[in-house]
């Protein structure tokens, strides 16, 4: 066979690249794919796919019909590694159709590949692969393609739609090619079941199009944007918010005469007899457009997934949208509310506040949350804070780390190009590019202009509208929980574009300079294939390969295996739930825990399920509100009087139902309802909490007569008087309710993530059980992590899983680290409890069995739990591993302390210049000037603070580890480590100098042996 002449053809040599490119995204990202559930959001998609179930707001409802037909006849354990794959082949093809999308747009001007010469060649087919190699290995890319998060799928769609309309452009002039746009039409429509940020591409679509046919006049192209406008509103929010919505009023409109299905069989019949109507006229173009809109409708009933699925009452129906008017809001996303877009109420830099008196244009800084109204104090304007923060910080910040180089995994650190220092150097995500890929970008952008602008104007649209219009629309407010760049993968898509365009640019300067040299146009093909994807490539592996992390899933294990059976479990946001629910809905592990999200106990459609819904064995939750009651409750915020809260403990209820078998109370309940109070009925929700009763870990007659603590509430600043006040959130007040109604039978915990204000002050009837605590009626001795029983503590630690958690070479981001952190204190607690009995050999046993389940890294969030670690070890007589582990924390902590002061100083010298600054403007009566000096002075004041306690707690963990020295007679290290300390922060903040200084340290401390 004549491989030469089988290859001497465009079409077939493109699709070997094509399936070059795809093979290439394919094994790497299978390679690296999570094997089982990540954290946030991927947890719950794997759950409601797998189940169909309702995901929160808007959903994705095509991904959850694709990914149930992918996973239904999976095993149980290998159902998130299915789920995990469809991200892993949609992102391939994603790359893919980006080598052919770059391929097309160089011959829109260099016309076919058959006509090109070698030397055009390598760089048509170079820059595609260029182009597809380079962005498989971007950090948000990667990212996304390796857990089940629908935006790898989503940004297939608009991949799939790009090259749809670059199709359409080749072939615009043959018969039948507008087959290509209501194909698109088609793919817009499913791809709105799967993420609204499909629908940007419609304007891509639209210049190629209008580029195609017309000749570019200012007027036509306006009409051209303001159809695409048009068109754009039309589906959203037009026929994706507005048609449901009216479908859902217009039965009390018409008095009943249309409900809200003979609504919409009404539009589709309207929209048919258009599409007949308008081909039996021969209206061409309105037929088009008809048609087009029908592809789009179809495409988007897989919302009727949403609804249908809903009405059936699964375990997880987020927002209960079962009605229409519920649907809309669904779609609406009302649960998280709104940001002001072209006009409102913005910050008042004079009065630090939220100004209600005017609204204003493009208001930016439009939320009155303290936080957040402290950090708009930083910026002069609406403007600035959009430019620094909304534009710079969260999406140019994301931009730089796909292709200049990031610095570091930790939340809102920024880019790095590797020609600078860092702290963060040993971090596996610091990763430079050296801005290689930039710049390569760049020369793409204009190299494309300058041969065809028409297609890189086009490609611009893209670029902005997937980025920065985003940004626009968002409004977003400081804090975010997490990094948000994965929202902007369109964008960083479109980047792509030009990087590869930026090498065909070269290669056509080297054909300029030596002509058709092979030996050269290799050799630079080869230079820079090696200087940026596969230099990314090893840069980015570490922290992106996911394949032997299993944490996600331990953890959800872990933590519903902290707690007794029939337990109702708060935890704190969707990163602490999303696990369980997986967990629970996929694997079937656990399912008589009841999860209680204390972020969604905030709505009433929530509260009105755990009333109302059993879920697999959990039975309803003790609430007695009324519906009315609960409206009430979720939508108005009255203030709290500061008081005792006093629940009874009914021991005699309790001793008899722990007493009594399941099948016996549910035989007789009414024999129990003079335990209750005299001449009591026991009614339907005590009967439930009865038949999930679980006794405690000791005797009933040893618990209080009743639980008695006080509750201040969360502050609401001040009054005109100057008083204090206080409020509670509705999840505040549904835990006193859940508290009360409980009667203390059914077992109830806080997950230890959950925050300290959402705890209301029940720490002294905290047990530590694992990873949770759970409430007792029993006020005892307790510290931060509630009171400790031994026994029962390490009976939960020794179910925990913990697999390849101690590998060194899985890759565990910030949110993992900080997680690993909490595990640690759950075992030093139990070693200071087992310390109080004086069982030294437990406390060492279980000390060492954490550190060997979960081994102290080169990267930790907080090196404190690490150093309270190595002081326990000195204290349970394990003197080798406390000075292994202290000598492997020092290391770590002079690194900190060494860049924190030369961070001081630089904010010192700044805020000296800055001063001067000040006194010049005052004296030229520059007040305006002045006052803005004084505003940056302020903030630089509030660094150094911060910068201050960073070095403070530094020296302090150093002075811990300078005791351990001290006490296992290592004077010399000890006195070394004092000179180092003191040398560093120049004197101003030494460490003690002897055994007896230091033992005086630490009794401050509050770590007396």
């Amino acid at each position: 066979m004549d491989f030469s002449s089988i290859f001497a053809e465009h079409r077939l040599r493109n699709r070997l690249f094509a399936l070059i490119s795809f093979l290439y995204a394919f094994v790497i990202y299978s390679l690296t794919v999570a094997p089982t559930n990540s954290f946030w959001d991927p947890s719950e998609y794997i759950a409601i796919s797998h189940t169909l179930q309702i995901a929160h707001p808007p959903g994705s409802p095509f991904f959850a019909i694709f990914a149930r037909v992918v996973s239904m006849f999976i095993p149980a354990e290998y159902v998130a590694l299915s789920i995990n794959m469809i991200s892993v082949t949609a992102s391939a093809f994603t790359i893919m159709l980006l080598y052919l999308i770059v391929v097309h747009l160089i011959e829109e001007w260099r016309g076919s590949a058959d006509n090109m010469d070698f030397m055009d060649q390598i760089g048509l087919y170079g820059g595609g692969l260029f182009a597809a190699l380079t962005f498989t290995v971007t950090h948000t890319q990667w990212f996304n393609a390796v857990e089940a998060e629908m935006y790898a799928s989503s940004m297939f769609f608009t991949a799939l739609v790009v090259w749809m309309a670059l199709r359409w452009s080749a072939n615009h002039d043959r018969p039948y090619s507008e087959r290509w746009l209501i194909l698109i039409a088609y793919m817009f429509g499913i791809g709105i079941g799967v993420h609204l940020l499909n629908l940007l591409a419609l304007f891509f679509v639209a210049m190629i199009i209008y580029f195609k046919k017309r000749e570019f006049t200012i007027p036509s192209f306006l009409a051209m944007a303001g159809i695409s406008v048009a068109g754009f509103l039309a589906i959203y929010p037009v026929t994706i918010i507005h048609l449901p919505n009216v479908a859902g009023r217009i039965g009390n409109v018409t008095y009943g005469l249309i409900g809200p299905m003979t609504f919409i069989i009404l539009i589709v019949a309207a929209v048919t007899f258009g599409i007949y109507y308008t081909h039996k006229k021969g209206y061409r173009i309105a037929n088009m457009v008809l048609v087009a809109y029908a592809m789009i409708i179809i495409g988007y009933s897989s919302y009727a997934l949403v609804m249908i699925r809903s009405q059936a009452e699964p375990p997880i129906d987020q927002n209960d949208p079962s009605e229409v008017q519920a649907f809309v809001n669904y779609l609406n996303r009302d649960q998280y509310g709104t940001a002001p877009l072209l006009r409102g109420n913005t910050f008042d830099n004079r009065t630090q506040s939220i100004d209600r008196s005017t609204e204003t244009l493009f208001p930016r800084r439009h939320s009155n949350q303290p936080h957040h109204l402290d950090y708009y104090g930083n910026f002069n304007s609406d403007l600035a804070y959009l430019w620094q923060y909304q534009v710079n910080h969260m999406y140019l910040r994301y931009l730089n780390w796909n292709y200049i180089g990031r610095e570091a995994d930790i939340q809102d650190t920024g880019w790095f190009s590797g020609f600078s220092d860092t702290r963060h150097h040993q971090n596996p995500a610091n990763t430079p590019y050296f801005y290689l890929p930039f710049l390569f970008g760049l020369f793409g952008i204009l190299y494309h202009f300058k041969n065809d602008w028409k297609r890189a104007f086009s490609v611009s649209a893209l670029f902005f509208l997937t980025g920065l219009a985003i940004i626009f629309y968002l409004n977003q407010t400081p804090f975010e929980p997490r990094e948000r760049d994965y929202a902007y993968v369109g964008s960083f898509f479109a980047y792509a574009i030009w990087v590869g365009i930026g090498l065909t640019g070269i290669m056509e300067l080297v054909k300029q300079f030596v002509g058709s040299n092979k030996a050269v146009s290799y050799g630079v093909m080869a230079l820079s294939f090696a200087a940026v994807p596969f230099w990314m490539l090893h840069q980015n592996w570490e922290s992106h390969d996911r394949s032997d992390n299993y944490v996600p899933r331990d953890y959800a294990y872990n933590l519903l295996n902290s707690v007794e059976k029939n337990a109702i479990l708060f935890t704190n946001g969707d990163n602490d739930t999303f696990p369980l629910w997986y967990l629970q809905e996929v694997e079937g592990i656990r399912t008589d825990v009841r999860v209680v999200n204390l972020s969604l106990l905030n709505t009433e459609w929530y509260i009105k399920q755990l009333r109302d819904r059993q879920t697999h064995e959990a039975l309803p939750l003790p609430i007695s509100l009324t519906d009315e009651e609960i409206d009430r409750m979720t939508s108005q915020l009255e203030l709290h009087n500061p008081q005792e809260i006093v629940i009874p403990v009914n021991k005699e209820l309790l001793s008899t139902v722990f007493g009594t078998d399941p099948q016996q109370i549910e035989a007789d309940p009414e024999g129990f309802g003079q335990l209750v109070s005299a001449g009591s009925v026991v009614d339907q929700t005590l009967f439930y909490q009865m038949l999930m009763a679980t006794p405690f870990s000791l005797p009933v007659e040893e618990l209080d007569d009743e639980v008695r603590f006080f509750l201040e509430g969360r502050s609401a600043g001040r009054d005109q008087q100057g008083n204090m006040r206080y409020y509670l959130q509705t999840q505040d007040r549904m835990i006193l309710e859940l508290l009360r109604q409980n009667q203390w039978l059914r077992p109830i915990y806080f997950a230890n993530t959950v925050s300290r204000s959402g705890l209301l002050n029940l720490e002294p009837y905290f047990q530590f059980e694992g990873k949770a605590f759970r409430v007792m009626p029993i006020r005892r001795q307790a510290g931060a992590f509630g009171h400790v029983e031994p026994e029962v503590h390490a009976d939960r630690l020794g179910q925990f899983q913990f697999n390849n958690w101690n590998s060194p070479t899985v890759y565990f981001d910030e949110n993992v680290r900080r997680m690993l952190g909490n595990y640690r204190y759950g075992f030093t607690q139990l070693a200071d409890a087992y310390l109080e009995r004086n069982d030294v050999e437990s406390a060492a046993h279980w000390l060492r069995y954490g550190e060997d389940m979960i081994p102290f890294r080169d990267i930790e969030n907080d090196w404190t739990v690490a150093s309270l670690y190595a002081f326990r070890y000195m204290r349970v007589d394990e003197n080798e591993r406390a000075n292994n582990l202290a000598e492997f924390i020092e290391g770590r902590l002079l690194h900190e302390l060494r860049y924190d002061m030369r961070d001081l100083d630089r904010v010192e010298i700044r805020m000296s210049n800055v001063e001067e600054d000040m006194r010049r403007a005052r004296a030229q009566a520059n007040t305006g000037r002045a006052q803005s000096l004084n505003r940056e002075l302020q903030r630089l004041s509030r660094q150094r603070d911060t910068v201050i306690e960073d070095v403070s707690f530094t020296v302090s963990r150093l002075s811990i580890l300078q005791n351990i020295y001290f006490e296992t007679d290592r004077t010399e290290k000890a006195e070394e480590l004092s000179i180092e300390v003191n040398i560093m922060t120049e004197g101003r903040l030494p460490i003690p100098q002897d055994i007896e200084e230091s033992r005086q340290q630490i009794e401050r401390f509050g770590l007396g042996i």
